[in-house]
C-alpha cells in the first residue's frame, strides 16, 4: 500500500510538474508560431511586448491560454497610425495537444478585457479593418494546405467593458457603444450549427445621413440564431432587443447569398405601456423617470423584406399607435392628456415612389388647450401631401415632462396652418396649385442649448401663403445679442421637402447689439485677455442653401476685440457667400465702409475680398487690435495720429478665422493728416549714425502715401516726412517676419550742422562736408528687423543731385589744376626767358661769329690778294 500510495503521489506530482512546465518548454515555440501568421496574414502593425505575454494550462484545462497585455493593431499607408484594436487583455485558447505535437494551431476561445474596437469606412469604399494581405489563384488552389496551417475553430468568446465605434463615410452612418459586455458561443467548425449571445452596452448611440436617431440609450439584446455557414443565412429563433425600456422581439432571417444582402425580418413590442416608448424620448431616461404618472397603451410593429443592394431597397412597414395616453410629472401642475396618434408608414416593393406615410389623429391636451395634426404624404421621390395643424403647443409643460441634459424648450406656439400640393408644382413654381394658408404665432419662446447662449422670441407672428412665409414681427435675443425681424421668406416648401432646395428672404434687421464672440464661442475673458495675437475662433461656414438679403442697421457689433458701432448696410448671404453692398460702422476711433465677400464654399480655405473706404481711424487703435497692421505696419507702434485710405485687400483666411498673411494681396492710397513717431528704435539708428540734433521724432502732415501688399510684403512708394528740422523721403518695403528694407533720403543744410554731426558726416564721407555747399542729402539704407534694425549710409548727394564724393574731387581738381596751370604759366615763363636769353645769346654770338667770320674772310681775301700778288710776281718777274 505505502508503495502504491508513493507511486501515486509520484504521478500526480509529474502531472502537476507537466502542467506547470509545459507551458514555459513551449513558451518560444508559441510565441513564433503566432508571430509567423500575424506576418504572413495581417497587413498592419501589430503591438505587443513577448515579455507581457503569458501562457497558462491552469485557466482553460486542458487547453493551453496565450495572454497579452496591452496589445494593439494600428493601420499602415491610408491609416497610418489609427487604432482599428487595442485591449488591456487579449486571451486566447488553444489545443495543447496540436502544440506539441507540431501541428497547425487550432484557437478554441477569445476573451478581450477592455477592448476598443475602432471600424472607419472611407468615401472611396477603402475600410481600416481589411488588413489581410490579398490571395492570389496560386494561393487560393493551396487554401487546403493553408486551412492546415491554421485552424479557426473557436466555439466561445467574451467582451468585458468594451468600446465599439464604427463610422462608414460611404453611408454617412455611425454607431458608437460604451460599456460593452459580451458573450457568445457556438462551433464554428461545422457548417450548419447555433450560435447564441448576450449584448449590452452602458451608452448607445446611432446617427445616418447627419441625423441622430438615438442618442445615449441603454441597449440589451439576446440572440440565438442559426448559422448556415454554406449559404451564410443567419436565421433568428429567439431574439430579443431592448432600448431603454422599449422592447422588440424579432424572428425572420438575414441572408448574404451573394454581394446583396436577403432579408425577411419582423419586428414588434412585447410591453405596450406607454411610459415605455416615452423612455425613448431625448433626455426622458434620467432621474426622476420612474417618478412619472402615466397611462394608455402603444402598439409598434413591422417588417423588412427584400433585397438590398446598391440598387434595390427591400420593402418595409412601420405601424406605431397610441391610445389615449396621459403623463404628469410631480413638480409639474399641469398633465398632458389625451395623448394619441395613429401612425403608418410602408413601401411594399422598397421603391421611393411607392412609398406611403400617414398620420392620423394626433392630438394632445394642456390645460384647455388642444392641439392636432394631420397628415399624408405619397410617394416619397416627389412627395404629395395634405396636412394640417391647429391649436396651441405648451412647451414649458412639455419639456418639464420630458427633460434633457442637452437643451431646454419653453413658450407657447399656436398654429393654424393647412397645406396641400405636390413637389412637382414647387419644382415647377406653379403656386397657384398649392393651397398653402394659415398662420403661426410665438409667444415667450426659448431654446437653451448646452454650452450655448440662450435663444429666445419674445414675440413672432407669420403668416402663410403658397408664395411666402410673410414676417411681421420677430423680436427676440441670442445671449447679450437682440434683434428685430420682418420681412419674407420664399421657396419655403421646397426647402422643407428638399435638402438642396434654397430658401430666399428679404428682411430687415434692426439690432442695438450683436454680440459675434458669444455666437461664436467665445468668452469676455478670452477676449481680455488678448495681447498681440488675436482670439481663437472656428470657420464661419455659410450655408449653400440660403438666399438672403437682409437691411441692417445695428447699433453696436463686438466681434474679436473690436467694438463697431453705428452699422448700417446691406448684408447678402447666397451661395456659402457673405456679401457686404456696402457696410459702413464707426471703429477704432473713425470709420470703415466695407464693399467686398467673405466665401466660405471651401470650409477649408475660405476667403475673402474687400474694398475698404477708411477716415480718420486712430493709428494706435489700429495698431492695437488689427494684426495685419500689427505684422506690415510695426513703426506704427511708436505712432500717435490719424489716416484714412481707400484701400483693396483680398486673400485667404485660418482655420480661425484670421488673416493667412502669406496669401494677402492688395493696395490703395493712405492718407495721413498729421502723424508723429517717438522712440522708435529705426529713428534712433539714423540719428545715431548722423549726429543731428532733434531727428528722434518723425512729423508726417498732410502726407499720401502709395501702398502695396504682394508677396508677403509691404510696399511703399516714396513719401515725404519731417524729422526735427530737416526735410526727408521714406520708400521701402516690410515682411511678415519684421524684416525691413528702407532708403531715408535726408536733406541737411551744411551750415546748420553742430560739430559733431559735421565731424561724424565728415568721416562718414571722408572729407569735409562743408566743402559741398550749402545742403546735402544723406541717404541712409535702413534694413535688420523692426526691433533690430540695421542702418548704414548709402550714396550721399548734393542739393542738386549729383555725388558728394564727386563734388569734392571735383573742387580737389579745380585746385589742382589752378596750381597746374599757375605752374605752367611759370614755366613757360621761364622757358620764354630762358629762350629770349638764348635768342639773345644767339644773336650776340652769331652776330659776333659773324663778325669774326667777315673779319677772318677780310683777312683770307687779304692774304689771297697778298699771294696772289706773289704768285704774278713771280710768273712775271717784278710787274713794276
Amino acid at each position: 500500500m505505502k508503495k502504491l500510495l508513493i507511486v501515486l503521489g509520484s504521478i500526480i506530482a509529474l502531472f502537476v510538474l507537466t502542467i506547470i512546465l509545459v507551458p514555459v518548454l513551449f513558451k518560444d515555440r508559441i510565441v513564433s508560431a503566432v508571430q509567423t501568421e500575424i506576418d504572413k496574414s495581417i497587413n498592419a502593425k501589430v503591438n505587443f511586448e513577448p515579455s507581457k505575454i503569458s501562457i497558462s494550462l491552469l485557466s482553460n484545462f486542458p487547453d493551453l491560454t496565450l495572454g497579452v497585455r496591452d496589445f494593439s493593431i494600428t493601420g499602415k499607408d491610408t491609416f497610418e497610425g489609427d487604432t482599428l484594436f487595442s485591449a488591456k487583455d487579449f486571451s486566447v485558447e488553444m489545443d495543447i495537444v496540436a502544440i506539441i505535437k507540431g501541428e497547425p494551431l487550432n484557437i478554441k476561445g477569445i476573451m478581450l478585457d477592455e477592448p476598443l474596437i475602432n471600424i472607419l469606412v472611407l468615401e472611396d469604399g477603402a475600410a481600416n479593418y481589411d488588413i489581410t494581405y490579398p490571395s492570389n489563384e496560386e494561393e487560393a488552389e493551396e487554401e487546403s494546405t493553408s486551412d492546415e496551417e491554421f485552424k479557426f475553430g473557436i466555439d466561445h468568446w467574451e467582451i468585458k467593458n468594451g468600446r465599439i465605434n464604427y463610422y462608414d463615410q460611404m453611408y454617412d452612418m455611425a454607431i458608437s457603444l460604451l460599456g460593452v459586455d459580451h458573450t457568445g458561443n457556438g462551433d464554428f467548425t461545422l457548417s450548419v450549427f447555433d450560435m447564441e449571445t448576450k449584448t449590452s452596452a452602458k451608452d448607445f448611440s446611432f446617427a445616418y445621413d447627419g441625423d441622430v436617431y438615438v442618442a445615449h440609450k441603454t441597449l440589451k439584446a439576446d440572440m440565438l440564431f442559426g448559422m448556415d455557414m454554406n449559404n451564410w443565412k443567419f436565421t433568428f429563433k429567439d431574439a430579443k432587443a431592448t432600448l431603454n425600456d422599449f422592447h422588440l422581439n424579432f424572428d425572420g432571417y438575414f441572408a448574404m447569398p451573394t454581394d446583396d444582402y436577403d432579408m425577411d425580418i419582423n419586428f414588434s413590442t412585447t410591453d405596450t405601456e406607454f411610459k415605455n416608448v416615452l423612455s425613448l424620448v431625448p433626455g426622458m431616461y434620467a432621474d426622476g423617470f420612474e417618478d412619472l404618472e402615466t397611462k394608455g397603451e402603444f402598439d409598434f410593429s413591422g417588417y423588412v423584406k427584400g433585397i438590398y443592394s446598391d440598387t434595390k431597397m427591400p420593402g418595409f412597414a412601420v405601424d406605431f399607435i397610441v391610445r389615449d395616453a396621459y403623463v404628469k410629472a410631480n413638480d409639474v401642475p399641469l398633465p398632458i392628456e389625451k395623448i394619441a396618434m395613429e401612425m403608418h408608414a410602408k413601401s411594399e416593393s422598397g421603391d421611393l415612389k411607392d412609398g406611403f406615410l400617414e398620420l392620423k389623429n394626433f392630438g394632445l391636451t394642456i390645460d384647455k388647450d388642444r392641439f392636432t395634426a394631420n397628415a399624408v404624404v405619397n410617394n416619397f421621390d416627389s412627395p404629395i401631401w395634405d396636412l394640417s395643424m391647429q391649436g396651441a403647443l405648451n412647451l414649458d409643460i412639455i419639456s418639464k415632462i420630458e427633460p434633457s441634459e442637452d437643451f431646454k424648450m419653453g413658450g407657447i406656439i399656436t398654429a393654424n396652418i393647412n397645406s396641400k400640393g405636390s413637389y412637382v408644382d414647387v419644382e415647377n413654381e406653379d403656386y397657384t396649385k398649392l393651397q398653402t394658408t394659415g398662420n403661426l404665432t410665438m409667444q415667450n419662446f426659448s431654446y437653451t442649448e448646452k454650452d450655448a447662449p440662450n435663444f429666445t422670441i419674445t414675440n413672432a407672428t407669420m403668416d402663410f401663403n403658397p408664395q411666402s412665409i410673410n414676417l411681421t414681427t420677430l423680436k427676440g435675443n441670442y445671449g447679450k445679442s437682440d434683434f428685430n425681424l420682418n420681412g419674407s421668406l420664399s421657396n419655403y416648401i421646397a426647402y422643407a421637402i428638399d435638402e438642396n432646395a434654397v430658401i430666399k428672404g428679404n428682411m430687415r434687421l434692426t439690432s442695438t447689439l450683436l454680440d459675434i464672440n458669444e455666437m461664436m464661442g467665445v468668452s469676455e475673458e478670452d477676449v481680455a485677455e488678448t495681447t498681440e495675437d488675436t482670439t481663437a475662433m472656428e470657420v464661419v461656414v455659410i450655408p449653400k442653401n440660403i438666399d438672403f438679403t437682409f437691411d441692417a442697421t445695428t447699433q453696436t457689433i463686438k466681434y474679436d476685440n473690436f467694438e463697431m458701432k453705428n452699422a448700417v448696410g446691406q448684408i447678402k448671404v447666397k451661395d456659402g457667400i457673405l456679401t457686404l453692398d456696402p457696410m459702413k460702422v464707426d471703429m477704432l476711433g473713425g470709420s470703415i465702409k466695407m464693399t467686398g465677400l467673405y466665401n466660405s464654399q471651401d470650409e477649408y480655405e475660405p476667403k475673402f475680398d474687400f474694398r475698404l473706404d477708411i477716415a480718420q481711424l486712430s493709428i494706435p487703435e489700429t495698431f492695437k487690435n488689427v494684426l495685419t497692421f500689427q505684422k506690415f505696419v510695426p513703426i506704427a507702434e511708436k505712432m500717435e495720429g490719424r489716416f484714412s485710405t481707400d484701400f483693396s485687400i483680398n486673400g485667404l483666411l485660418t482655420q480661425e478665422m484670421m488673416p493667412d498673411l502669406p496669401t494677402l494681396s492688395g493696395g490703395g492710397l493712405i492718407k495721413i493728416a498729421q502723424a508723429a513717431v517717438k522712440d522708435s528704435k529705426v529713428i534712433k539708428g539714423v540719428t545715431s549714425l548722423s549726429k543731428l540734433d532733434n531727428t528722434n521724432e518723425v512729423t508726417i502732415n498732410d502726407v499720401k502715401v502709395q501702398a502695396e501688399i504682394k508677396d508677403g510684403r509691404l510696399n511703399v512708394k516714396p513719401f515725404d516726412v519731417k524729422m526735427g528740422k530737416y526735410n526727408a523721403t521714406i520708400d521701402g518695403s516690410t515682411g511678415l517676419a519684421g524684416d525691413i528694407a528702407y532708403n531715408l533720403k535726408m536733406n541737411v543744410p551744411t551750415g546748420s550742422m553742430g560739430k559733431a554731426a559735421n565731424t561724424a558726416i565728415s568721416n562718414l564721407l571722408g572729407s569735409n562736408v562743408e566743402a559741398v555747399g550749402s545742403s546735402v542729402n544723406l541717404n541712409f539704407n535702413i534694413g535688420g528687423t523692426y526691433k533690430d534694425p540695421q542702418v548704414k549710409l548709402g550714396k550721399t548727394t548734393t542739393e542738386g543731385g549729383g555725388s558728394v564724393t564727386s563734388s569734392v574731387k571735383e573742387q580737389a581738381a579745380d585746385k589742382l589744376n589752378e596750381e597746374k596751370e599757375k605752374l605752367k604759366a611759370e614755366a613757360e615763363s621761364k622757358v620764354q626767358a630762358a629762350k629770349d636769353s638764348a635768342k639773345a645769346e644767339a644773336e650776340r654770338k652769331k652776330k659776333q661769329a659773324e663778325e669774326e667770320a667777315k673779319k677772318k674772310a677780310e683777312e683770307e681775301k687779304e692774304k689771297l690778294k697778298k699771294k696772289a700778288k706773289n704768285k704774278l710776281k713771280d710768273m712775271f718777274g717784278d710787274g713794276k
